[in-house]
This record gives C-alpha cells, structure tokens and sequence, in this order.
C-alpha cells in the first residue's frame, strides 16, 4: 500500500505538469507551415540547369582523357617500349587522370554548395515575407501547409537576372 501512494503521488505530479504544459502551448500563438517542392524549385532554376550542363561536360572530358590515356599506353605497348618506360607513362597518365577526377569533384561540390546555399536563402527569405514560422519539404506532407514553393521559384529566377546584370 505504501508503494501505490508513492506511485499514485508521483503520476498525479507528471499529469499535473504535462497539464500545465499543454495550457502554456494552447495560449501560444499557432504557428503557420510552409511546404516547398524542393526537386521543383530545382529543376525550375536556370543556374541549377546551368550547372548540371558544365558538371556534363567537365564529365565528358574526364572520360575523354581516360581514353587518350588508354590510347597513348596501348599505343606504347604496341610499340614495344622497354617496361621500365610503360611503368612511368601510366604513372604519368593516372596521376593526371587522378587530378582531373579531383578537379572535377572539386567543381560539383562548389557548384551544390552554392546552389543550396541559392535556395536555402530564397526559401527563408520567402518564409519570412508569408510569415511562415516552419518550412517542410511538400512531399512529406499529406494535409495542410502553406505552399510556398511558387514564391520561391520567382526569388530565384529574380535573384538569376540581377546576377546577370551585375556580371555584364
């Protein structure tokens, strides 16, 4: 019997603060949801197109040099350079073929880096002006929300054109 008083003074104390709790949340204001459709704020943004074609052809390049890499060793080979000499040329070859992969990591981590950067600040900047205190990505929602992601789609095409005009 003496457990169950301790036990029944211990649960009337939580329930006695989870209520006062939920009376603190209720008094406070609502907060309002904002959702985004990030893969179409993406795909919709010039400089995120823009950079997946430059990514494109930096790869195609990358896998341009391996062949002429491939071609020269083969090329040496079939020439039947002594071995000592084939061993320096694929060094050769594989440690530019090695800067260039890291060239080219180097530039799609940039390039992602201040996209995101690009678009974080776009969807802040439009949670604040519809005065959203939350944003969540609009495919994880099922119902309810503010769609913000029209709004944030023109803060970046107007972001777009003032970087053209400030670069010409």
């Amino acid at each position: 019997m003496l457990y169950s008083r301790k036990y029944f003074s211990l649960l009337v104390s939580v329930l006695a603060t989870a209520g006062m709790t939920s009376q603190a949340m209720a008094q406070t204001a609502p907060h309002t949801i904002g959702l985004v459709d990030r893969d179409k704020v993406v795909t919709s943004y010039p400089r995120a197109q823009s950079a997946v074609e430059d990514i494109r052809k930096a790869e195609e390049h990358f896998h341009g040099l391996i062949e002429s890499s491939n071609k020269q060793y083969e090329e040496a080979k079939a020439a039947k350079k002594p071995a000592s000499d084939l061993e320096n040329l694929q060094k050769r070859l594989q440690t530019s073929i090695d800067a260039e992969q890291k060239n080219l990591e180097s530039k799609a981590k940039a390039l992602e880096g201040q996209l995101e950067k690009d678009i974080n600040t776009a969807i802040e900047a439009e949670a604040k002006a519809k005065q959203v205190d939350l944003v969540l990505l609009k495919p994880a929602v099922l119902v309810g929300g503010v769609d913000i992601t029209d709004g944030v789609m023109k803060r970046l095409a107007s972001s777009g054109a003032a970087a053209k005009t400030t670069t010409k």
